[in-house]
């Protein structure tokens, strides 16, 4: 019952404001009125004062004030049920749920079937969901409902809150088919009421439960075409069952009611990016940016779509445009050298990672990470160390951090003083009892181990840390590849495959067996349908497409490969392996200067990449291929 339960209280803490909006007791004027309802008898003039002066502490954030102020104006007017419900939605403001049950039920007693009563009915339908007791919950809205109703009949308009939240806890009780029905109920009283359906659907999204979310906020949309936030979310929905030109058109309809809106804007902007249509990505992208303040935050927003897309230069182009309207804002500098580290050109990156200052807390820690590990590719492994020791320092339980560390130190042949700085982060945890975190240290340490030489270890580590956590992805996956990497191919794949069971979806998992079929010469169908399939997951993945173009060359399709390792290529930049095996593709399509260029590019581009197993006979293998097609290697 998370969502009533997270309902109820939001709306118990803002049951001050959300009185006014049922139109009964919005204003000292409407009260006064309330206070004389029940016959000649005028209520104390002692009582409307206090009333008065609590809600003036209310507007000002003082409910402890405010609770006061009401028990002293039931104090003087102890008959009035509309002093009673205000008094009991303070209490519930300030947690005291026992006694602002006591106030609500002493309200319904007065009231009768009044206003009053739906008020203390719905507050009492709050407070139940807020104790996780849909029974009582229910009860109390069903009488909300009930009293609303009989109002409606009179010619006043109804209060949709008691629907709403009804719908909230009967969703939350899995029975979605009712909260839809007491929807379309208060849709025959309130037609143009969209919000029940719209706040359905938002909390299925957030279930990560988009396609049930689908039809309720396909419903709000159909009651109210302005609804801009439910056109929203139904396109967030529509993006993420990967239905892209339905999420256009959700977001088209919110331009038609809102032209300038600035989410929508950068949307479709970023659908147009996954589509592969830049310059129709940048004349979105040119109107967000024209109808958004502050400028720095939309070329901030514009960068990393294109980064997100994996349009490198495009993103770069972004950022120095920002930076000449806005001026060297830590965040575009941040986005800069991400971008310059995207194409590969980690030298560049330096300089902009380093004006990121800890003034600019954001990115700060993200922006020194980056900027070790640009250094130590650059061989630069001391500068390396020294960039992440003032973040260390501050955060010393931060598992980004330590990981880096350690590639620092691998990528300086500090192989053992990696293993044992992550060994003692991890008993550092483990003594602490923080689970959190502790996966990616596992994983990281297995890594260290790898890259010591020493697999056995590696793979008796991440064994060990499996067995206290059995469905972590992140160790089930490093575990296949320390198998792979430990010249164990069949045990990875069979990893990779106990990985699947668990998590059917997972992309990386799918993509690394269907690649390990393929440069083994097995199962060639199997592994083209599985990379195709993590494909379709990540469809803008470099190494997926090179995935898939090198099974392809293995089946002999050598036009095709050549056009998924194209893309690979654009989408990835300069990538020794991807380079490798387009030049294998133009080699066989009969291509040989292309080929020399790919062989070449990929030597240039493996002088860039960290040091990896076998790197030496790698390299003797790409100038043989180089010679072999009559090119030359570049200086």
């Amino acid at each position: 019952m998370l969502h009533a339960a997270v309902a109820a209280l939001s709306l118990v803490a803002a049951a001050g404001a959300a009185s006014a909006t049922s139109g009964r007791r919005a204003d000292p004027d409407a009260m006064r009125e309330a206070l004389r309802a029940r016959g000649e008898r005028f209520s104390s003039a002692r009582a409307i004062s206090h009333y008065l002066q609590a809600r003036s502490f209310l507007q000002a954030g003082e409910p402890e004030k405010a609770a006061e102020h009401l028990r002293l104006a039931v104090v003087y007017d102890d008959e009035s049920p509309e002093l009673r419900v205000s008094l009991a939605e303070a209490l519930a403001v300030l947690g005291r749920l026992e006694a602002a049950e006591a106030e609500a039920r002493r309200a319904v007693e007065l009231a009768g079937d009044g206003p009053a009563a739906a008020e203390a009915h719905l507050l009492l339908g709050r407070i139940g969901a807020a104790r996780r007791r849909p029974e009582e919950a229910v009860r109390a809205l069903r009488e909300a409902i009930r009293v609303e109703t009989a109002l409606a009949g009179e010619g006043e308009g109804p209060d949709p809150r008691p629907w709403r939240l009804l719908a909230a806890v009967l969703l939350d009780a899995g029975d979605e088919p009712s909260a839809a029905r007491v929807l379309e109920e208060l849709a025959l009283l309130l037609p143009e009421d969209s919000e029940g359906f719209r706040e359905l659907g938002r909390a299925l999204l957030e279930r990560d439960e988009p396609a049930r979310a689908e039809r309720h906020l396909r419903r709000a949309v159909a009651i109210d075409r302005r609804d801009v936030e439910a056109h929203r979310m139904l396109a967030e929905v529509h993006e993420a069952l990967r239905r892209e030109p339905e999420a256009k058109d959700d977001l088209l309809a919110i331009l038609r009611v809102a032209p300038d809106d600035g989410p929508a804007l950068l949307g479709l902007g970023r659908l147009a990016v996954r589509r592969g249509e830049p310059g129709q990505a940048a004349e979105w992208f040119h109107r967000y940016l024209r109808a958004s303040r502050p400028a720095a935050d939309a070329h901030v927003a514009v960068a990393f779509e294109w980064l997100d897309g994996g349009r490198g230069e495009e993103a770069l182009a972004a950022v120095r445009a920002g930076v000449k309207d806005v001026g060297p804002e830590p965040r575009l500098r941040f986005a800069e050298g991400i971008a310059l580290q995207e194409l590969r050109r980690f030298g560049e990156s330096v300089e902009p990672l380093s004006q990121v200052r800890p003034e600019a807390a954001e990115v700060f820690g993200p922006a020194r990470l980056a900027l070790a590990d640009a250094l130590s590719r650059l061989g630069r492994h001391a500068e390396a160390e020294r960039a992440l020791q003032g973040p260390i320092e501050a955060e010393p339980g931060d598992v980004r951090l330590a990981t880096m560390r350690a590639t620092v130190l691998a990528r300086a042949g500090r192989h053992a003083e990696a293993v044992a700085f992550l060994r003692r982060a991890v008993a550092e945890r483990e003594r602490a009892a923080k689970d959190e975190g502790l996966p990616e240290l596992h994983a990281a340490l297995g890594e260290s181990l790898l890259r010591a030489g020493r697999p056995a270890e590696a793979i008796s580590t991440l064994q060990g840390a499996l067995e206290r956590r059995p469905g972590d992805e992140g160790l089930l996956y490093a575990l296949g590849s320390a198998y792979e990497r430990a010249g164990q191919p069949d045990a990875a794949i069979a990893q990779m495959r106990a990985l699947l069971a668990v998590h059917p979806d997972h992309a990386e998992a799918m993509n690394f067996v269907g690649y390990t079929l393929a440069e083994r010469g097995l199962r060639l169908d199997e592994a083209e349908r599985l990379v195709r399939r993590a494909l379709e997951l990540k469809p803008r993945a470099g190494h997926v497409l090179d995935s898939l173009g090198w099974v392809l060359f293995r089946r002999g399709d050598f036009r095709g490969a050549v056009e998924h390792l194209e893309r690979a290529d654009a989408l990835t930049g300069p990538d020794s392996t991807i380079l490798e095996h387009l030049g294998d593709a133009y080699r066989a399509a009969s291509r040989p200067a292309d080929a020399a260029r790919a062989y070449g590019r990929a030597l240039e581009s493996f002088a860039q990449e960290e040091g990896a197993e076998g790197a030496g006979k790698r390299r003797a293998v790409l100038e043989r291929k180089l010679r072999e097609v009559g090119g030359r290697k570049r200086r």
